[in-house]
């Protein structure tokens, strides 16, 4: 799945970090979804990886929207970059999809589900009888923001401009270097001017031809990221395109402060009429970065000043619990989301009987209760992906990952007994600035201790932990890898190999650093099969995967939650996004 930026409430704490991308239903009758719904009933509603290739815009009128007025957006995050060439961050794919970016696909949420649609194509792709090839053909009369007609060659220039993996394209997808023939040495138009990219070509003046290394059935759902936008070459104004980026969405830049804010406002030249899935009620949208979320949340349920025109994206902060489950329950959405959590352990230096004694010591109550995450921002995971993922298939947990409870320190030290491994030594970085951190640490720490381990918490700034675990050549052995993972389309080939074919080690990409032969032959022949067919087959993996070799331990899933201001109307959580579906929004005047 994507590299994400999400509101991630680890086992050390609640904070915003980066990991490597559903819905509970339509609207209710206040035009939100209240908040009375548990976490753990939303997220088993699992995701649907359906087509309507012949859906037409304009998207149908939402009932009692009215245009006008200006949404506010409260972001705790802040993305590296909002060019379409390096968005691979939960909140900046929002609002890039939602307000900016038009692609080749889509989605649409049909009651609560996600439905791949056309968006700049007028299909979902045609694959070829080997597909090796796929052909999407563009839609007529589509303009940027500028008025300037959008040509067939910018989408080719447009993907071209993703290699740049270190200047625009930086942080973004990797998916294109493995799909894309070419892709594994070819370094962008800026490196490779006189470079003929032969990935993607074009027939005639409106049909993209991609050319593949491998069949990848699921690879129009991959047309729906950003990088598949078009991009005028003569417009490109490279480090700084992201400031005054022309778009295809119903809206367009009017300022961009990095770090701070982003205002967003009408694209004239926008045509809802070929465009099934926005709309654009506000006639403002203004993206706040950066931002706390606690005061934000406690403006927003008091509806102070713009407050009452605000939606927060963040996690529900565990102090305003009782508020959005009773009195204020209109005022927050709760919902399934496509992340999850883990606890790392490298596989390379921790054997398999000692990761699960650490598996049945793990303190997870105590570590939640001592970090301050709500119940309303997880579910205790059992799996290595989320419910909503296609196919998704619970199994009894496995008495070494759990996902809750207080831990088993007896048991786990009578299997270092076993092993001769009483003591053993268990090291990770954590953040000594954050007190919730510390809290949850020191509980982690005096379990892992009760049952045998000995245990080196080595601190570290919050400016230094992402690149710390990052590294796999750290001198720890547990903590490194991704955190977490959002997938990046609704099927298991966005969620199981990135995490544990190994080509992810090097980047900080991977869970539990894992990596071995049979897997990944597995793991290639079922990516090779149609996306329905293949879901049993990534559910059988998953259980293979936490009974033969526990890589890392499943955390909890992630949920999908916002609160918001009483004049913003609509909320409607979406499971790809893993928040509202924000072009779905409106304000009352």
């Amino acid at each position: 799945m994507r590299f994400t930026k999400v509101v991630a409430l680890t086992a050390a704490g609640v904070t915003a970090v980066s990991l490597a991308a559903c819905s509970s239903g339509g609207p209710s009758e206040s035009g939100t979804q209240g908040g009375n719904t548990t976490a753990a009933n939303e997220q088993t509603k699992a995701a649907v990886a359906a087509q309507d290739p012949n859906l037409k815009g304009p998207a149908p009128a939402v009932k009692g929207a009215k245009n006008g007025g200006t949404l506010y957006i409260d972001d705790s995050s802040n993305p590296p970059t909002m060019d379409p060439a390096g968005i691979y961050y939960i909140d900046s794919n929002a609002f890039s999809s939602q307000y900016l970016f038009r692609t080749l696909t889509q989605y649409k949420i049909v009651d609560g589900k996600p439905v791949l649609v056309p968006d700049l194509a007028e299909g979902v792709g045609k694959p070829s009888s080997d597909g090796l090839t796929w052909k999407f053909k563009i839609k007529p009369g589509l303009k940027y923001s500028d008025g300037s007609p959008v040509k067939i060659q910018d989408f080719v220039y447009g993907m071209e401009r993703t290699f740049d993996v270190k200047g625009v394209g930086a942080n973004g997808t990797g998916y294109q270097m493995e799909y894309l023939k070419g892709g594994d040495t070819y370094k962008g138009p800026y490196a490779q001017p006189n470079v003929k990219f032969p990935g993607v070509t074009t027939e005639g003046s409106d049909t993209l031809v991609f050319h593949l290394t491998k069949k990848v059935p699921s690879f129009n759902y991959f047309a729906s990221f950003p990088e598949f936008t078009p991009v005028p070459k003569a417009k490109d104004t490279k480090a700084t395109y992201q400031n005054n980026p022309l778009t295809t969405g119903p809206y367009k830049v009017q300022s961009f402060t990095k770090g701070q804010k982003m205002i967003l406002v009408r694209n004239t030249n926008w045509d809802a009429k070929t465009d099934p899935v926005r709309h654009a009620y506000p006639d403002k949208v203004q993206i706040n970065f950066s931002i706390e979320d606690l005061p934000s949340q406690q403006r927003v349920l008091a509806n102070s000043g713009v407050g009452a025109n605000t939606v927060n994206i963040g996690a529900i902060d565990a102090s305003l619990a009782s508020k959005v489950t009773g009195a204020q329950k209109n005022q927050f959405a709760i919902g399934p989301s496509s992340c999850e959590f883990f606890v790392e352990i490298d596989t390379r230096k921790v054997p398999l009987d000692i990761r699960k004694a650490i598996g049945y010591a793990w303190p997870f109550n105590q570590i939640r209760k001592a970090g301050g995450l709500s119940t309303l921002n997880y579910q205790p995971a059992t799996t290595f992906a989320a419910p909503s993922l296609q196919g998704y298939k619970k199994y009894p947990p496995l008495p070494y990952a759990t996902g809750t409870g207080n831990g088993d320190p007896a048991k786990a030290k009578a299997i270092l007994q076993k092993a001769n491994k009483v003591g053993f030594q268990l090291s990770y970085y954590y953040r000594s600035d954050k007190p919730n951190v510390v809290n949850a640490n020191n509980a982690k720490k005096a379990a892992l201790k009760a049952a045998g381990f000995t245990v080196k918490d080595i601190p570290v700034s919050s400016a230094e932990f992402t690149k710390k675990i990052a590294d796999p050549k750290a001198p720890v052995n547990m903590g490194q890898g991704t955190p977490g993972w959002c997938y990046d389309w609704p099927t298991g080939d966005s969620q199981y190999p990135p995490l544990f074919n190994g080509a992810g080690i090097s980047n900080g990409l991977s869970v539990g650093q894992f990596k071995n032969a049979a897997v990944n032959k597995e793991m290639d022949a079922i990516s090779a099969m149609d996306p329905a067919k293949a879901a049993p087959k990534w559910a059988a993996l998953d259980k293979e995967l936490m009974t033969k070799y526990v890589p890392s331990l499943p955390d909890y899933y992630s949920m999908n939650t916002a609160t918001f201001g009483k004049n913003v109307k609509n909320v409607e959580l979406n499971p790809i996004l893993s928040m509202p579906s924000l072009s779905q929004l409106w304000v009352t005047q």
